[in-house]
């Protein structure tokens, strides 16, 4: 049973006029893909696009920065050959998450020593000492972090590059000189001592800390809810961010388009990991595959689809006031994947507390058939 075909009961309860819904909304064209706005404006990037530097032994392409973003966060792919690696240093005021797309990656994380490999996710609060190096021939890591004041490390200690993958022949280290200058452009301050030399442990972790602390989280663990045939896994929620953001896998079988919409205070990210999906963004149909990013600020209409039998993608919310949405929408779930057997999708719950929930539906969703 798709999502949709639950709703044809509620649309009397609920169906917005979307003139008077969407009044005062400015329809903002969608920047072409492959290019960065310099303001906030929604935009959506192809694998392997972005503003990329040549860091040591790794590509850092950047798909959003300070001022594509309102200053609200940034973004970067990370691209790197075996032995790439990052000296061990904190961000005083930056929240930074990493996520590992391909490869594998040791990770040294306030005091601990983990093997990472796809999938693994790993949320690094302000202050905590922290170092990685990649251990594949093909690694990338997609890093998040909150603020503005990450990406200019990469322009710093790097060079402009015009390539998307590393040279065969690269030297991974970074002088200290160029640390010294990413010290004084970033927040950023690298320690004099080498991460230590003890045996990685592969990262087991399932739970979801209940505090702001460095964590890790194995591959499809997190807080697990379903709604309908959709499965949606907080990687990170606001406790663990102060508020600040919100981290959350989404995965499902291919299906209808999810009814119109925006946000009023919050800006939704989405990155593609499996499959394909469509998205509405304002006046504008995009269809995105693994690796394509979409930025989509407050304010900005927009809806999505999955295509394929298997689709995952994840999304960063900031602030993360719109956990309550998916708290709301879902029921706990044990399971792994998405049901084969759809759950209720409970959107009546939605619909109670509607105006406690920075949402706006602009559209009925389809009746039931």
């Amino acid at each position: 049973m798709a999502l949709t075909m639950v709703f044809g009961p509620l649309q009397g309860a609920y169906a917005q006029d979307t003139e008077k819904a969407g009044k005062g909304i400015d329809i903002q064209k969608v920047v072409p893909e492959g290019k960065l706005p310099g303001q906030q404006l929604p935009y959506y990037i192809r694998n392997g696009e972005g503003e990329r530097y040549l860091v040591g032994g790794m590509v850092a392409a950047l798909i959003a920065r300070g001022e594509d973003t309102g200053e609200h966060f940034e973004a970067a792919i990370l691209t790197g050959g075996k032995n790439a690696s990052f000296p061990l240093h904190t961000h005083a005021r930056s929240h930074e998450a990493l996520y590992i797309l391909d490869g594998e990656v040791e990770l040294w994380l306030g005091g601990q020593h983990y093997l990472m490999i796809r999938g693994d996710y790993a949320s690094i609060p302000q202050g905590t000492p922290h170092a990685f190096k990649m251990l594949g021939h093909r690694t990338q890591i997609l890093s998040w972090n909150t603020g503005k004041e990450i990406g200019p490390i990469y322009k710093t200690l790097g060079q402009p590059f015009a390539g998307y993958v590393q040279p065969e022949k690269v030297n991974p280290d970074i002088s200290k000189e160029l640390l010294k200058k990413a010290e004084a452009s970033a927040d950023v301050r690298f320690e004099s001592k080498a991460p230590s030399k003890s045996t990685p442990q592969r990262v087991r972790n399932g739970v979801v800390p209940d505090k702001k602390v460095p964590y890790v989280l194995a591959s499809g663990e997190g807080q697990r809810l379903v709604a309908g045939d959709q499965l949606f896994s907080f990687l990170g929620d606001q406790q663990v961010s102060d508020g600040k953001f919100i981290a959350v896998m989404t995965e499902g079988p291919a299906g209808p388009m999810i009814p119109a919409h925006y946000h009023e205070k919050h800006t939704e990210n989405f990155f593609c990991l499996d499959g394909s999906m469509t998205m509405r963004v304002n006046n504008e149909t995009l269809t995105m595959y693994p690796g394509d990013f979409a930025h989509v600020p407050a304010r900005t209409i927009h809806a999505y689809q999955l295509n394929n039998h298997y689709t995952r993608f994840i999304g960063f919310l900031t602030p993360g006031l719109f956990e309550p949405f998916f708290r709301t929408l879902g029921d706990k779930y044990d399971g792994y994947v998405y049901p084969q057997k759809p759950y209720p999708f409970r959107f009546d719950r939605v619909l109670s507390k509607l105006n406690e929930l920075d949402l706006k539906v602009l559209e009925a969703p389809a009746a039931q058939k």
